[in-house]
């Protein structure tokens, strides 16, 4: 919608605020819980594999089977069949609402302990306004088809939910990272599963229990941390060699790069909140530029550490057992979203990260960004400390 930014914010800012004070970080967000596959893929980015998926369904099905049609809980039957069965028509939907929830990586939370307000009015005649902390926006033109509310501004942007039970669940991105939950007075709210910020707390300080999640809580530049891959991707055919280092408010990556026969080496290097550019072929650098943002995520450049931490606290995936050139691995799959393409995550039978696959992904605008392939040759605090050192460069300050 118009204000998508505002909401976003808001959203955020009322998540983050109250949910991760205790915890101090986050990742993509993405939403529901994690599935089990069943279903045999095709192989990773590189030609060579021979990927597929073990199926484990059949283990699987009889468990969720027999909790289906169990009978301690008969009112579970009954919400199973008016989710099913009920429709709503616009006249239903004309009114205020109030927003008493939200959600923040797959967990609900209620806004009145977060101190978050937000409020929605749909009028007969399909126009209505939306607020956010009593800053407020204009819908020019809201409809309901099968359960579906659409909300439209005076831009044409767009914003989608469905009702369920009388409640409107906003999905404001499509992607389940600003999600609010609205109801009229006297709904009935009690089957929204909501968590006190305390609960979400705990959970988010223990992770989602995925060996995404370990493998990234296990970086601590503060301490030391060395990563050291490859990484291919299918635009030109290009392949780059990353060394990196990060120890005690320093950042080292020294990326080899091989185009078409054509190779170089370049270090980008971060201390004080300043950003060089180093080259071991004449030993001389330049400044980049001065940033703040590296204070608090030493890594936060590193293209290794941003796809563990995109994914680090997702909790919808699937679990694969895929080969790859001759070897087994177990594979967690994080599906394809507004913002991100299908990426799989290869680990070994040590547990350790031995490859990312990143599918090739089309945006909104429609920009095709080509697939990739990581491979793992290290994640540990074995930091080069000569690295470290720049002093024996030329260095343009510029």
């Amino acid at each position: 919608m118009k204000k998508t930014s505002k909401i976003i914010t808001w959203v955020l800012a009322v998540s983050m605020a109250a949910l991760l004070t205790a915890c101090g970080s986050s990742g993509q967000g993405q939403d529901t819980a994690k599935t089990e596959s069943s279903v045999k893929t095709e192989s990773p980015a590189k030609t060579e594999s021979s990927a597929k998926t073990e199926a484990p369904a059949e283990s699987k099905a009889a468990p969720a089977e027999s909790t289906a049609s169990g009978t301690e809980d008969p009112g579970e039957e009954v919400m199973e069949v008016l989710e099913e069965t009920e429709v709503y028509t616009v006249e239903d939907l004309v009114g205020e609402y109030k927003g008493f929830a939200a959600e923040y990586m797959g967990y609900t939370y209620s806004l009145e302990e977060s101190g978050g307000t937000t409020n929605l009015t749909l009028s007969a005649d399909g126009t209505g306004t939306i607020d956010f902390d009593e800053e407020a926006s204009a819908i020019t033109k809201w409809t309901l088809e099968e359960n579906v509310v659409t909300l439209i501004d005076d831009t044409d942007s767009a914003a989608t939910g469905t009702v369920k039970h009388g409640v409107i669940i906003l999905d404001f991105m499509g992607d389940g990272s600003a999600i609010a939950y609205y109801a009229k007075e006297g709904t009935d709210t009690s089957w929204v599963e909501i968590m006190t910020v305390a609960e979400i707390q705990e959970l988010l300080e223990k992770g989602p229990g995925t060996k995404t999640y370990d493998t990234w809580s296990s970086i601590d530049a503060s301490a030391g941390a060395h990563l050291s891959y490859e990484l291919h991707t299918d635009y030109e055919n290009a392949n780059f060699k990353y060394e990196v280092n990060a120890k005690d408010g320093v950042y080292v990556s020294s990326r080899t790069t091989q185009v078409k026969d054509k190779g170089s080496t370049t270090i980008t290097y971060y201390k004080d909140g300043k950003v060089y550019n180093l080259f071991p072929s004449d030993m001389t650098g330049i400044f980049v530029t001065e940033t703040r943002l590296l204070e608090d995520n030493l890594l936060g450049m590193d293209r290794l550490y941003q796809a563990l931490s995109s994914f680090c606290r997702s909790t919808k995936y699937t679990e694969e057992t895929r080969d790859y050139e001759g070897a087994s691995y177990a594979v967690e799959v994080y599906p394809e979203g507004k913002y991100n393409a299908e990426t799989a995550f290869y680990y070994g039978a040590d547990g350790k990260l031995a490859f990312i696959e990143v599918r090739e992904y089309t945006t909104e605008s429609g920009t095709t960004i080509p697939a990739s392939f990581f491979t793992i040759k290290a994640i540990d605090t074995n930091v080069d400390e000569s690295m470290l050192d720049r002093s024996a460069y030329s260095i343009n300050e510029g």
